[in-house]
């Protein structure tokens, strides 16, 4: 199984994040200056950072599955036969699966529900609508949860590590 065309959505949308966390820290700095030079704070500031954490967040978390830089501890998989190191990646798999699968599955109807409120969050002259970071929280979710899917197909077809993509990430 080739992965090509999937690790490369997964760096661009992990260069979209990093582009935006450079974005936040323009934002950060004129909020600071304002703050310090003409007593005016960047308005929306703080609803700006709170939903950007989580926007940043789910961007880079496939990216993370294909190059293998999930949290992992490799002292007690090491030590086992390869069979069993590819029984605990299967179980791994299958538990990224589900858990990025049913937070797509659970946040799908509350960004639809955001969307036909025209949620928001923020008050005054700046309001920062929260269905697009929902939307956009569903879709890495599944990206994820597919990811780990492809990972584990891959496992068990023996083309895990033969795939150059993963292997330079």
């Amino acid at each position: 199984m080739r992965f090509g065309n999937m690790v490369a959505a997964a760096r661009l949308i992990h260069i979209l994040s990093s582009v935006w966390v450079f974005i936040l820290a323009l934002v950060i700095l004129i909020d600071v200056f304002g703050r310090v030079l003409f007593l005016a704070p960047l308005p929306g500031t703080k609803e700006i950072l709170q939903n950007s954490v989580i926007m940043v967040t789910f961007l880079q978390i496939p990216l993370a599955i294909f190059s293998g830089s999930m949290l992992r501890t490799t002292l007690l998989t090491e030590a086992l036969p390869p069979f069993a190191q590819r029984i605990l990646r299967t179980l791994t798999y299958a538990l990224g699966l589900g858990l990025f699968g049913a937070i797509a599955y659970a946040a799908l109807p509350e960004a639809f529900e955001a969307m036909r409120l025209n949620e928001y969050e923020g008050e005054g002259s700046l309001r920062i609508y929260t269905w697009p970071i929902r939307f956009l929280m569903v879709a890495t979710s599944a990206f994820a949860a597919f990811a780990y899917l492809s990972m584990l197909i891959a496992d068990w077809s023996g083309t895990l590590g033969q795939d150059e993509t993963l292997t330079n990430s």
